[in-house]
């Protein structure tokens, strides 16, 4: 079975991914974040309020000069983020990254393959070389004048020969495999038929009834299991957006959030604190509130103050909105750097680099309270 393999690296604020470590586990990606932000190895040039970058090797001299303002601190004080790599077909990664971590579970699927493999040896027979060979490695006493090696009609009939015996032993070497997986279902077949033998004279023959029985009773403990796995990790959402979102007029969208994904209920609550803070600046329609925290802009025949959507309710609220932001995240708009288009629209022209800038920082500051989450159902 081949296994598809995904890849994640180490970015930072400015999307600029580390170049020593390329992970095929998220979780070790994380590790990695974490060793990097204990360590003192590197600088981080701070660049005003908002704006910095971290340098694994060092600040450069002629990155710094009189006309620049920047703070050095030693370590990483950069905003580091484990990001999916998104890969053409004919990429290769190696050629990009020091060295590429493999996850330690597929590690021991390749180990069990290749403890299960079977080895045949072949004895190779011994050949005893004709005394014109020996004379032929002794390269001084050879008499290339008087050799047939010379002779054109033995070199062809020489690579003749190399061909011909190639090819018969590729086909040899085939049909004894053949044989050799032939011997070894058969083997398993019989081991099979022993078994089931042995079952039935223990347990006696089981009925069509009872066998159909039996897999309806397992199918029903499998499915029962899955929604009790569902329902604590909503339980888990639930909880962690109740903690965010208690004592605002959002509270009463919560049951409705926790059905979600975790990462596009994470942008839900996220978007919502920082255009509505999370219910309490709204649009409103004859006095009355829209339901719309997000800043949402579909043109609907109810639309309230400032050009905003008005919903019915709650509900249609959040299966709307979701169902946008959902979209999104299936396009691989899934970092609040990303997802400032949420507010700058296909451009961010009209806005200023400031505000930009404070409407990630804000939208990622909530959207990380739910990395555990997502980590703990990954």
């Amino acid at each position: 079975m081949k296994l598809k393999k995904e890849y994640y690296c180490v970015i930072d604020e400015n999307n600029k991914p580390d170049y020593r470590r390329l992970f095929e586990c998220k979780n070790d990606a994380q590790k990695w974040i974490r060793k990097i932000k204990n360590s003192t190895q590197g600088e981080t040039a701070l660049f005003g309020k908002n704006k910095k970058d971290y340098f694994v090797d060092g600040l450069k001299k002629d990155f710094v000069n009189p006309y620049k303002k920047l703070h050095l601190k030693k370590g990483c004080w950069s905003a580091l983020k484990v990001k999916k790599l998104v890969m053409m077909d004919n990429f290769q990664p190696e050629k990009f990254f020091e060295k590429i971590v493999p996850d330690r579970n597929n590690k021991l699927i390749f180990d069990k393959q290749e403890a299960s493999e079977i080895e045949f040896a072949i004895k190779k027979p011994e050949i005893k070389s004709p005394q014109i060979l020996k004379d032929f490695l002794n390269i001084k006493n050879f008499d290339w004048e008087s050799t047939f090696i010379r002779n054109k009609s033995f070199a062809v009939a020489t690579s003749f020969l190399f061909l011909f015996t190639m090819s018969f032993s590729f086909f040899i070497q085939k049909d004894v495999n053949e044989k050799i997986v032939y011997e070894l279902s058969k083997a398993q077949n019989e081991t099979i038929q022993q078994t089931t033998q042995t079952q039935t004279k223990v347990l006696g023959k089981i009925t069509e009834h009872e066998s159909e029985e039996s897999e309806e009773a397992l199918d029903l403990f499998v499915m029962d299991t899955l929604k009790q796995f569902e329902k604590v990790k909503q339980e888990d959402l639930e909880v962690e957006i109740n903690k965010i979102v208690e004592g605002s007029p959002m509270k009463k969208m919560t049951p409705l959030l926790a059905q979600l994904d975790n990462r596009v209920a994470a942008f839900m609550v996220a978007i919502a604190k920082k255009e509505s803070n999370l219910g309490r600046r709204v649009p409103v329609l004859h006095g009355e509130d829209c339901f719309n925290y997000w800043g949402y802009r579909g043109i609907r025949e109810k639309m309230g103050s400032g050009g905003h959507t008005c919903f019915d309710s709650p509900k249609d609220a959040v299966e709307t909105v979701s169902k946008r932001i959902s979209e999104l995240v299936k396009a691989d708009i899934d970092t609040p750097q990303e997802m400032v288009i949420w507010k700058c629209g296909s451009s961010c022209a009209g806005h200023s680099d400031y505000s930009v800038e404070k409407w990630i920082s804000d939208v990622e500051m909530y959207y990380e309270k739910f990395d555990n989450i997502d980590n703990s159902n990954a």
